[in-house]
C-alpha cells in the first residue's frame, strides 16, 4: 500500500485487515502480506508535491514524524542496490538519484571490497526522511 497523496499511511496491520476484507469481498482475492509503504519525496511524487504546492507541508511532516527507533531496519543498513551498469548504491531511493556508496574508488560490484562497506558513510538526502518518518518504511513496509 502507498499513500495516493501528500500523507504518511497509516498502520500497516490494519491496513492488511481492511484490504484482505474489501478485496475477498468484493473480488475474491485472497493475499498473505501487505506492506505499507512511505511515499518519498523524489521522482514523480516530488514532481507532483511541487506541482501542487505541497512540498514544504510534506517535508514538515516527514521531519515531525522522524522515529529514532526506525534507524536500525533502515534498508541502507543492510541491503545495497545494484545498477544494471553494476554501480551499487546505499538504497533504491540512492539509486534512482544517482548517488552512488560514498567510497574513494568507484562503486562498481566487480571492484568493491567487503571491509570498505563496513566502514563507509551511509549518503542521505531529505528523500531519507520517508523512511524515518511515523512506524518508518522499507521493501518490506513498516520497521517499527
Amino acid at each position: 500500500y502507498n499513500p495516493t497523496g501528500a500523507f504518511l499511511p497509516a498502520g500497516q496491520e490494519g491496513l492488511e485487515k481492511d484490504f484482505k476484507r474489501s478485496l475477498k469481498e468484493k473480488y475474491g482475492i485472497e493475499f498473505n502480506n501487505l506492506f505499507a509503504i512511505t511515499n518519498m519525496p523524489i521522482s514523480r511524487f516530488l514532481e507532483y508535491l511541487i506541482s501542487t504546492e505541497n512540498i514544504e507541508e510534506y517535508m514538515d511532516t516527514l521531519i515531525q514524524a522522524f522515529n529514532p527507533s526506525t534507524i536500525d531496519g533502515l534498508m541502507c543498513r543492510n541491503t545495497l542496490s545494484i545498477g544494471w551498469d553494476g554501480l551499487v548504491y546505499d538504497c533504491d531511493f540512492n539509486q534512482m538519484l544517482d548517488l552512488e556508496l560514498d567510497l574513494k574508488d568507484q562503486p562498481h560490484i566487480s571492484t568493491i571490497e567487503i571491509s570498505s562497506l563496513l566502514s563507509r558513510k551511509i549518503k542521505t538526502g531529505r528523500h531519507c526522511f520517508g523512511c524515518t518518518a511515523g512506524a518508518g518504511s522499507s521493501c518490506g513496509g513498516e520497521i517499527a
